[in-house]
């Protein structure tokens, strides 16, 4: 784990070039030709879901999201990336100046999902 939260915080002080998410992943992609994905995972056995992080290249960025979870991420494009706190079931991103946007994961009827709070921007 330790591993992976010093590669996340390589992501710190990027900005948010643009969003795409459907059901099981949030893909971000961030100044600096990097992408960071969320990926939900599933343990059918034990039922347990986590987040998984991964970070690539641009150039990996998924062109369309799942028509069943639209989401229209453009409110956060530029925002700067400020902290990042990972967890097993839930990811905080800390946008700035957005504010902090929660990815978690969850199980219903047998199937993994990701939920997103707040999924659009805050009223003012």
């Amino acid at each position: 784990m330790k591993d992976c939260q010093d590669r996340l915080s390589e992501l710190v002080g990027s900005k948010i070039v643009r969003a795409n998410s459907t059901l099981n992943q949030l893909a971000v992609e961030l100044s600096g030709d990097k992408c960071l994905f969320l990926d939900v995972k599933f343990e059918s056995e034990s039922g347990e879901v986590s987040i998984e992080p991964s970070i690539a290249q641009s150039s990996s960025f998924p062109s369309h999201g799942d028509a069943v979870c639209k989401v229209d991420w453009s409110w956060i494009y530029g925002a700067e990336l400020a902290e990042i706190r990972p967890g097993i079931e839930q990811f905080k991103l800390i946008l700035s100046p957005q504010g902090p946007i929660t990815v978690s994961a969850g199980v219903w009827q047998g199937k993994p999902f990701l939920s997103f709070m707040p999924y659009k921007a805050p009223q003012k």
